[in-house]
């Protein structure tokens, strides 16, 4: 069976990942993401068990942390902090890996936990910290350029499409429920808090501008109305397990 161009470079994304995972071992996660599927977009995961995120995955912090801050020529944003739920640290990168069409289809990203270094690493600098003569400070390097709003928006554009077009539908297929998933998932990933994103959402789904606020507040209520919920289950819970005696 002939593979597509697509799948090629997915597959070869996927074993460049194994290297990598092989040479810098436990404390080093690779994950390759299949940006033709934004919501279940992780198919390659190699030592997991850093992050403990699962095959079938959704991206996770791509459209609202990396795409603006993103080098342009490199075509990534590179050596990131990122904090875990339980205070670790990971030395973070990710770059887009472009088709033939020059479309981003894999967002290769590589986490490196760091955590047991940062202590030795702030140690050594104290011990090798140096002052200036006349306290002038070392000439910074030069900043590289950033991503423009046209070229975050023709990625998150990508994404949208990829994420609003299930099955190649097109928008005017979809129903109401799917809209709100699609914008409950773009919301969770924020999305919108990318210059731009409500326009061009609108325009993909098909839509006016005022809708997708609307459906935005829908899913914030019904996110808020779930997070009650839980609380109140939880506080129930807590007063039957209180009310009990012992003989």
């Amino acid at each position: 069976m002939t593979s597509s161009p697509d799948d090629t470079l997915v597959r070869a994304a996927c074993s460049i990942a194994d290297s990598i995972g092989r040479m810098f071992g436990p404390s080093c996660e690779v994950a390759v993401h299949d940006l033709r599927d934004p919501t279940r977009s992780l198919v390659h995961l190699v030592n997991g068990q850093v992050t403990g995120r699962q095959l079938g995955s959704p991206i996770r912090d791509l459209i609202y942390r990396v795409l603006p801050h993103m080098d342009v020529q490199e075509g990534g944003l590179f050596n990131y902090l990122t904090l875990l739920e339980d205070g670790r640290r990971l030395k973070s990168s990710t770059v887009l890996l472009r088709n033939d069409r020059d479309e981003p289809l894999v967002a290769f990203c590589v986490n490196l936990d760091i955590t047991a270094f940062s202590a030795a690493s702030a140690a050594l600098q104290d011990l090798t910290q140096l002052e200036q003569p006349g306290g002038s400070q070392p000439a910074s390097a030069p900043e590289r350029p950033r991503a423009d709003e046209n070229h975050v928006n023709d990625i998150l554009r990508f994404l949208v499409v990829n994420t609003a077009r299930p099955a190649g539908r097109s928008p005017g297929e979809l129903s109401k429920r799917e809209r709100l998933e699609v914008i409950d998932f773009l919301e969770r990933k924020g999305a919108f808090q990318v210059r731009g994103a409500i326009k061009l959402v609108a325009q993909e789904l098909g839509v006016s501008e005022p809708s997708v606020y609307r459906y935005i507040d829908e899913v914030r209520r019904q996110a808020a109305g779930e997070s009650q919920a839980a609380v109140d289950a939880s506080s129930t819970a807590d007063l039957e397990v209180g009310d009990v005696r012992p003989n």
